[in-house]
């Protein structure tokens, strides 16, 4: 069907762009993290970046959830469709973070940037905006991966984005336990958020290249 091919395609380059985006941030995670050590907050350039990325890859995700929900089997359509659900509030609280990072917090000055605005910066002590970075992808995203999983089951491709997909909840929600009880098994993020997500586009792009359809 021509509603399937198009599907496929704009699956592919979501696909596509987010695996490049992950590529560009994890680079710059790795250069940061190998001269200045495991420091936060980072340079004004890493948040930066990070905003950028996360503003570009956000809604790139949704439309893979979305593509996703669509080709999945009737039989499964409530979990796609629940995924898609969550999934929508996943860009909603991260895309106000990092839209205030960009706009309202880079436009300040440094006289300008008191202890009201520390709560609008993404990476301060007691950042209203942090807060909502790990609601968004520790929480919402997490739950929208768990109900995408079992829509991917059949061959060799399918089962290993499964499983990512569940690796990728598991690490991110990791990561919000850790913010809520101040651990550091916050860090769990940074591999959910970079490697595995990074590799599941990765496949999900081979995927919807090859025009397989999700076989639960």
């Amino acid at each position: 069907m021509l509603s399937t091919r198009i599907s496929m395609r704009i699956g592919f380059w979501s696909s596509s762009l987010v695996a490049a985006l992950c590529a560009v941030y994890l680079a710059v995670l790795v250069g940061y993290f190998s001269t200045a050590g495991f420091v936060l907050p980072p340079t004004p350039f890493v948040q930066t970046v990070g905003g950028l990325v996360t503003i570009l890859s956000a809604p790139a995700i949704l439309v893979i959830f979305a593509v996703i929900a669509h080709l999945a089997p009737k039989e499964s359509s409530v979990c796609g469709t629940i995924g898609l659900s969550f999934s929508i509030l996943f860009v909603a609280m991260v895309s106000i973070n990092r839209f205030v990072q960009l706009t309202i917090v880079r436009f300040s000055s440094q006289a300008e940037q008191n202890a009201d605005l520390a709560r609008f910066l993404p990476y301060s002590t007691g950042s209203i905006m942090l807060a909502l970075e790990f609601l968004g992808w520790g929480f919402f995203l997490s739950i929208a991966c768990m109900f995408i999983a079992p829509l991917f089951s059949g061959p060799s491709l399918q089962r290993s984005i499964r499983w990512l997909f569940v690796l990728f909840a598991l690490f991110s929600s990791m990561c919000v336990v850790g913010f809520a009880t101040a651990t550091p098994i916050t860090s769990a993020a940074f591999v959910a958020w970079g490697p595995i997500l990074l590799v599941l586009s990765v496949l999900l792009a081979i995927l919807f290249h090859r025009g397989e359809m999700p076989s639960p």
